[in-house]
């Protein structure tokens, strides 16, 4: 079942059950059991409502401060509609009704400044003394509760003409109850003034959502002071019409996205391509899945969450803890693995070759097969000679890297795989070079070099993407190398700052340009100075161009 479905049939048992409630109200029998019971009825189904509301709030409002101040308001509504069902079926003495009566402006009066106590903390910003604020709101509503309690007193709230026992069945309104009337008004517009300005959501699209039971909320209010026979036949229930309206306002900004809630979690998880990861509770239940995530045991779920990250046939397993449970994911590396053990014979190879080239330079009835291998791999490692230091550096490193410093460990890994792969690629086009007529290489063969180490980037976490002009074209061999080497030159001393590159190589009338579009958190005007060639430009705060010509009118077919 979809995420809309499922709001949808909330909401629709909530108005069910509303309606259900409201009819329990109007369809009073005659008989004293059968009307207490539907008394008792739309009580149960009120307090269950508010009930499963602050469950709602407290599992899913995203911001904690907010939350806490949201669920006091429904533990406020549950405390009214209880003290409601105490006042009009267990007391019957007009004290304790009396009484009762005045309870009802604690939830009143607290739930209007709690809901903007949650406002004022959405966006806090720091040194923001929001809480001397709040307190102070607090403070005022407190002397507003104390005035409703002490009324008999005074009698500034509300005005009786009897003697005590005094009954709610006959007073009229007095100074104080407009200035808390106004209060509660003031609290609920100015939270969602607040809540809209601070809202980080494009349009206003659904800000009337909140707005719409604030107005019923108000017109309830001015018609129950006029004292409207209307109002009192059709709602004339205050607890149950300010408890539905008060969080009809609340809900209405949790559903416009003025207060943030997290939901979804299962479509999220079922969504998100690529990851093979699950939830489960401290007993290794599972609750939340995706993708192709192994069956663990206990034992090996254990071993994971000592050591953070197991490896097992190419899968390696990782852990986090969690509130009430854990995150289990797994990454396929066994294609990291393969590589790493390709550039280690790689390299093997290379040294062994450099010892047999050594040997067979001092005899002299070499042949000239022999002799012309050993002169291209001898050149290969000149031209590469930078890279070869950098690698056996690199390897060295990893080798100092301890196993649980894994971040550190897979950029090691990253970087060894993009040198390795210069070497590989450059190693080619110089073999394609020597066995192609006319000492020419096309664009194609730069095209899929710049490929491969475009690919590689992506495990140093380097986004990088190329385009080369005319692939069938020829051109010297030279320009050609030039082209791939200035590209190696710019990754290596960019590993650590660089964040994406673009590479771009065309054809001009008769030159061969090249242009690279670079986004790194770095001056690179400083660095490009060993390149007196490459004309570097800023961009943007952290954007760069680079470009450079190869070659104007020279060699090529």
């Amino acid at each position: 079942m979809t995420y809309n479905k499922k709001r949808a049939l909330s909401y629709g048992g909530i108005l069910i059950s509303v309606f259900l409630a409201y009819f329990c109200r109007l369809g009073r029998p005659e008989n004293v059991f059968m009307r207490n019971l539907a008394d008792q009825c739309r009580n149960c189904i009120y307090l269950g409502m508010y009930c499963a509301w602050v469950i709602y709030l407290e599992k899913h409002v995203v911001h904690r401060k907010t939350r806490r101040c949201l669920t006091a308001i429904g533990c406020l509504m549950v405390f009214w509609f209880f003290v409601r069902t105490v006042k009009f079926h267990i007391f019957h003495d007009p004290l304790g009704e009396h009484i009762c009566w005045y309870l009802y402006y604690i939830p009143m009066i607290l739930i209007p400044v709690l809901g903007l106590a949650a406002a004022m903390f959405l966006g806090e910003k720091d040194g923001e003394k929001t809480v001397r604020k709040i307190i102070a709101l607090l403070a005022f509503a407190v002397v507003l509760i104390i005035s409703v309690f002490t009324n008999d007193l005074h009698q500034l709230v509300f005005r009786f003409s009897g003697r005590p026992p005094l009954s709610d069945r006959d007073y009229s309104y007095g100074i104080l109850f407009i200035v808390i009337q106004g209060w509660i008004i003031f609290c609920l517009i100015w939270m969602e003034i607040m809540l809209i300005r601070k809202s980080r959501i494009p349009g206003r699209k659904q800000f009337w959502l909140p707005v719409i039971p604030g107005i019923l909320f108000l017109g309830w209010n001015i018609g129950n002071l006029l004292r409207l026979p209307l109002i009192k036949t059709i709602a004339g229930d205050m607890t149950a019409v300010c408890c539905l309206l008060m969080a009809a306002i609340y809900q209405g900004c949790i559903l416009c996205g003025l207060i943030q809630t997290n939901n979804r979690y299962f479509e999220l998880f079922q969504t998100s391509g690529g990851l093979d990861a699950e939830i489960t509770d401290d007993s290794f239940q599972r609750y939340y899945h995706s993708g192709d995530f192994p069956e663990l045991s206990p034992e090996l779920r254990k071993i994971v969450i000592n050591r953070s990250a197991v490896q097992e046939q190419g899968i390696r397993i990782n852990h986090i803890p969690i509130r009430g449970g854990h995150l289990f994911w797994s990454e396929d590396i066994s294609v990291l693995l393969d590589q790493y053990q390709d550039i280690r014979e790689q390299q093997e190879e290379l040294t062994a070759r450099n010892r047999l080239l050594q040997k067979t330079y001092q005899k002299e009835a070499e042949r000239r097969k022999t002799e012309e291998q050993n002169r291209l791999l001898n050149m290969i490692q000149n031209q590469t000679a930078g890279q070869l230091e950098l690698l056996s550096q690199l390897m060295d490193e990893l080798e100092r890297t301890e196993s649980r410093e894994q971040e550190h460990y897979d950029r090691i890994l990253g970087k060894i795989v993009v040198v390795g792969t210069y070497l590989k690629r450059r190693k080619n086009l110089v073999l394609t070079q020597y066995a192609s007529d006319g000492n020419l290489l096309t664009m194609e063969d730069l095209r899929q070099s710049l490929a491969e180490s475009c690919d590689s980037l992506k495990l140093c976490k380097i986004r990088a993407a190329y385009y080369v002009e005319n692939g069938e074209v020829q051109l010297n061999a030279d320009d050609i190398l030039k082209c791939y080497d200035t590209f190696e030159w710019l990754v290596e001393r960019l590993f650590d700052t660089m964040q994406s590159v673009f590479y771009r190589v065309s054809q001009i009338d008769d030159a061969l340009r090249i242009s690279v579009h670079i986004v790194a958190e770095a001056d690179l005007r400083g660095l490009m100075s060993e390149r007196p060639e490459l004309n570097v430009q800023q961009e943007d705060e952290n954007e760069w161009f680079i470009g450079c010509i190869v070659f104007r009118k020279r060699g090529g077919r």
